[in-house]
């Protein structure tokens, strides 16, 4: 791990010397224990190597990529959305195992399945959603983090807030169909275009699907019409959207993956008016959801320096 990046763990008021008695030492420890889910007995001991906490692990990895890549990456982002479930209510409401009850209970109160308009549920379920980009190691899409029955979800990919949406949705699947069953983590590597052999990949993806769209569904050109370029894609896709309450960003990456041609798809996206910077959607949600009272004045710097947000 860079040592730059170790640095975050501690408090911006620290100085090295403190570490210099044995409780100062002890102090950074458990600055270090808390910020990257590390068992704090094996991190004390003069010898021998020093571990992660012991928790249920699942990581979801595109080929060529293994474990130990995204594992630190993994452990610091559970340690941070520990820290975010300090700072929400605790008791959580389900999150229904049909994603079509999901979408209804949003659609009361929204006109689509948006980015904002899924974070406001999360954030009225207790659900923290968080966006971490920098990571001690390689980046994984999203991370489901349960501790003591209750769930809190990280995002890490830069992207729009379409992106974003389709990646909290396949997050919000793995909860609701049971992927966690004790502490621990899914760490998704990759989301989308599941492995054929993943069953819960395949469940999150149709989970995601059903609760943006209302039934499982690709959407391509019609049989008559040829889309040629980002604007015309995107006023198609904005007609469609608004008789079927439908993002209209989920649509337009939804014809990308489907019709293979993600270019046109990443050009229809810059039409759609309004924030285009997922991240800020989901970090400036996350803050207004956080109780700060709940926290410590170092936890919550540490909270805002993991996510980057300081507004």
């Amino acid at each position: 791990m860079p040592t730059g990046f170790a640095r975050m763990a501690l408090p911006a008021w620290w100085e090295d010397e403190i570490a210099q008695s044995k409780s100062g030492l002890q102090q950074a420890q458990m600055y270090f224990a808390r910020a990257f889910h590390i068992d704090l007995v094996s991190l004390a001991q003069s010898s021998g190597p020093v571990r992660f906490q012991e928790t249920q692990r699942k990581f979801k990895l595109s080929r060529n990529v293994v474990e130990s890549d995204v594992s630190v990456s993994a452990h610091f982002a559970t340690a941070i959305a520990n820290l975010a479930l300090v700072g929400v209510g605790t008791k959580q409401s389900i999150v229904p195992k049909d994603p079509v009850e999901l979408r209804a209970a949003i659609l009361q109160k929204h006109s689509c399945v948006s980015l904002s308009a899924l974070l406001a549920w999360c954030a009225e379920a207790n659900i923290p959603v968080l966006h971490i980009h920098k990571l001690p190691g390689k980046k994984m899409t999203g991370l489901v983090v349960r501790e003591d029955g209750r769930f809190a979800i990280v995002l890490s990919k830069k992207g729009t807030p379409a992106h974003l949406l389709f990646h909290l949705a396949h997050e919000l699947g793995h909860i609701a169909n049971g992927h966690l069953q004790e502490n621990g983590f899914v760490a998704d590597e990759k989301i989308g275009g599941a492995d054929a052999g993943d069953a819960d990949e395949k469940e999150a993806d149709a989970y995601a699907i059903r609760l943006l769209n209302g039934k499982e569904v690709s959407y391509g050109p019609g049989a008559s019409s040829v889309i040629r370029s980002g604007v015309a894609l995107y006023k198609a896709a904005l007609a469609r959207a608004t008789q079927e309450r439908i993002d209209v960003g989920h649509i337009i990456l939804n014809y990308g993956n489907s019709q293979k041609n993600h270019p046109l798809a990443n050009m229809a996206l810059k039409s759609i008016p309004g924030e285009s910077d997922g991240i800020k959607v989901v970090n400036s949600a996350f803050v207004q959801a956080l109780d700060a009272s709940k926290l410590s004045d170092d936890q919550v710097e540490l909270l805002k320096t993991a996510t980057g947000y300081n507004a």
